[in-house]
């Protein structure tokens, strides 16, 4: 039950892009910020291109910005980018039918799970990519 860090990862490179402006990244710029596969920056840049948020520019020395300056991005969007299905507690998929605490769970858990998601989208809502690029600008 690891959590997902999808999220945590979006957040980075999106601040690296806002932090090089008009000079952009790379998949492999962004992928040695992350220490992982330039394939999975790839594909967290394709959820964020389909949402809005970057542009990518095709090509050899291509490479993606910002669509809109960072203090306009909320890393609601960010997540609602990465995260489709937007749900951060779910029930579990498999249980026993049977026993009458399961079944009390399938009533009892549902509304709490989504004060708790409103809860977490409203404070995602409250933070824009510029506050957190702010915090941890590089040196220089």
């Amino acid at each position: 039950m690891a959590a997902n860090s999808l999220l945590a990862s979006a957040v980075q490179a999106l601040c690296v892009i806002a932090w090089r402006g008009a000079e952009g990244a790379n998949a492999e710029l962004l992928a040695r910020s992350l220490d992982t596969n330039p394939v999975v920056v790839r594909r967290i840049l394709k959820a964020l291109e389909r949402n809005g948020l970057v542009r990518l520019r095709p090509g050899r020395h291509g490479g993606v910005e910002l669509s809109r300056s960072p203090a306009d991005i909320s890393l609601d969007e960010v997540y609602r980018a990465v995260e489709p299905k937007g749900a951060l507690f779910v029930l579990r998929e498999r249980g026993n039918a049977r026993c009458p605490v399961q079944r009390a769970m399938t009533v009892a858990l549902p509304p709490v799970f989504r004060a708790a998601d409103e809860a977490v989208a409203d404070v995602l809502r409250q933070t824009s990519l510029a506050m957190l690029a702010q915090q941890a600008a590089p040196p220089g």
